[in-house]
């Protein structure tokens, strides 16, 4: 090895130690790079609707980004009922709820449970959403954001995207759980 590529390592393993310890202490439930990919999906979307709404990805449209990956999941509806979705969390929170930017790979708590809102959700659960929400939603806007979930969910569903219920081993293999699009 020559000191060149000795130096490339030290400072690339430099690098990935200070990333992990700036992730110490954050409220993160996982890594996005290990769900299936209709968690991933899901995420992504929540998440690029939240930097639209900042105004984080200046001269990127958003919505447009978000209407061509629904699109192709055939799924073009289902664009406006995460609008709907987003907005009803967003209207109804009694804390701000952490969503992590699109590209980021840890998951906060915030971002699990409306993962696992999604999947209860889209099983059919009508309480369980409700409930998942009151940690960070009025009791009435629970209510709405668990019903306008299942829209979503359904959406999601009908493209062949199955969400993982909570707590459930996490699989990208198609044949165990997962899902392939």
């Amino acid at each position: 090895m020559s000191a060149e590529s000795g130096r490339t390592l030290h400072s690339e393993a430099t690098a990935l130690q200070r990333a992990r310890e700036s992730m110490e202490g954050l409220d993160v439930a996982g890594d996005r790079l290990a769900l299936p990919f209709a968690e991933q999906f899901a995420l992504w979307a929540m998440r690029l609707w939240v930097e639209g709404q900042r105004g984080a990805r200046r001269g990127q449209p958003v919505e447009h980004m978000l209407e061509g990956a629904f699109h192709r999941l055939r799924q073009p509806q289902a664009r406006r009922r995460l609008e709907l979705f987003m907005l009803s969390l967003a209207h109804g929170a009694i804390r701000p709820i952490r969503l992590w930017p699109a590209c980021s790979r840890p998951i906060s708590d915030d971002e699990r449970r409306l993962l696992d809102l999604l999947a209860l959700a889209q099983q059919g659960e009508r309480f369980s959403p409700a409930l998942l929400c009151r940690g960070f939603l009025r009791p009435r806007a629970g209510a709405v954001s668990a019903a306008l979930a299942h829209d979503l969910a359904a959406c999601l569903a009908e493209a062949g995207m199955r969400l993982a219920m909570p707590g459930a081993p996490v699989s990208d293999n198609p044949r165990e759980g997962g899902s392939d699009v």
